[in-house]
């Protein structure tokens, strides 16, 4: 426990039987990457043969590690750290490699902003560390307490609420629960602004760890986060949306370290997540154009055979196709070219891609042929909107 507190790393202990005795995971490797579940952990394991000595292991995605062996009581003990990256990876290379499919490149995408990337010195510092861990174990500090005088100070009484009062701020709370999560199923972001907010002191649960306000602020951002993905998915928002905002919202609330961060982040989540609902709500949808459209958000980078689509969805290709067209006023392959346009803009505003690159990341192998479908969409080329963005911020 003190050298994942000390290194913030996922940190695992294996006895001299192989057995996992003490696990700790901030980061869960997905199955589609080298190394899920224990595997590195357990290589790394295998090919410790020396005791006392520090071993470095890095796999084929360039995830690192260090292990450590070392015999306390007659009894072999073997504690592992990691991962980290030791420089910024190569998202597109690895998608590109590995074949990866949309959803998973969105979740490589979310992982790798969660592993530490570290300096040489770093990592050094973490393995110096993790070679005097024998002497953390035995050394527990005993600190001398110094308490200022209180004595001097006025006392001021605790209010406390009686029953009656405690009741009526709980019916409070959830009638504006209620009324908060209705204004967020119509995407309806001024309201919800204004029912549940930063400075909202009726969400502020005070008398829930009262002494570590981090903590606190940190569980109401989290309860905020479930109310608003439950919210969007009573919009028929696609799962798939759902989970990656929900997600990358989960990371950057754990991981804030001020209460002000915090405040900050529960208010751009409400205006997020009703943009959410604004832009991609299905309600008004027949379930099986729903369907569609949550297959084509998912692999819209994808080849689309209407023909093996129509067959998971147990209907005949024509009537889909009519259907789907009905509903959305565009073909599958119009809103799948959508899909990938709309992409595109986001990752030339947001990501340091080539255009080759994008092209790639959004199901087009040729760029000269992207490009053109790019300007017709746009009227500009890929080149002439992402300077246009850049003018924009100047």
């Amino acid at each position: 426990m003190k050298i994942q507190h000390i290194t913030n790393l996922n940190t695992y202990v294996f006895n001299q039987k192989r057995e996992l005795i003490y696990r700790y995971e901030m980061t869960s490797i997905p199955s589609f990457m080298p190394g899920s579940g224990e595997s590195d952990v357990l290589s790394l394991y295998d090919n410790i043969k020396q005791t006392s000595q520090l071993y470095s292991y890095i796999n084929e995605w360039d995830l690192h590690y260090f292990g450590y062996s070392f015999s306390k009581k007659e009894e072999a003990c073997t504690i592992i750290i990691g991962p980290y990256f030791d420089k910024t990876p190569n998202l597109y290379s690895l998608s590109r490699d590995y074949h990866l499919t949309r959803t998973q490149s969105e979740d490589l995408k979310l992982i790798s902003d969660k592993i530490y990337i570290l300096t040489a010195e770093q990592a050094n510092s973490y393995g110096s560390v993790l070679q005097q861990f024998t002497n953390l174990i035995e050394q527990e500090l005993t600190p001398i307490v110094i308490v200022s005088d209180k004595s001097s100070r006025p006392v001021h009484k605790k209010d406390h609420f009686n029953v009656e009062k405690e009741g009526e701020l709980v019916k409070l709370r959830y009638k504006t629960e209620k009324d908060f999560m209705h204004a967020v199923e119509r995407g309806d972001k001024k309201e919800a602004l204004q029912l549940i907010n930063s400075k909202n002191m009726l969400f502020s649960f005070s008398e829930r760890f009262p002494n570590q306000p981090l903590r606190r602020v940190k569980n109401v951002a989290i309860i905020l986060n479930t109310l608003l993905r439950t919210s969007a998915r009573n919009s028929d928002v696609p799962a798939i949306m759902i989970h990656r905002i929900s997600e990358k919202f989960a990371y950057e609330i754990e991981n804030a370290n001020q209460v002000e961060t915090l405040h900050q982040l529960e208010d751009r989540m409400i205006e997020e997540y009703c943009d959410v609902v604004i832009s991609n709500s299905l309600s008004n949808y027949t379930n099986m154009t729903q369907r569609v459209i949550e297959y084509l958000l998912s692999f819209y980078n994808k080849q689309i055979n209407k023909e093996e689509l129509a067959a998971k969805l147990s209907a005949h290709p024509s009537h889909l196709s009519r259907k789907f067209k009905e509903e959305t006023m565009m073909t599958i392959t119009a809103y799948q070219q959508m899909l990938r346009i709309n992409q595109a803009k986001h990752l030339i505003k947001t990501e340091n891609l080539s255009i080759e690159e994008i092209a790639w990341t959004i199901g087009y192998d040729d760029p000269s042929y992207f490009a053109r479908v790019f300007k017709k969409e746009t009227g500009r080329t890929p080149t002439q909107y992402r300077d246009g963005e850049a003018e924009k911020e100047k």
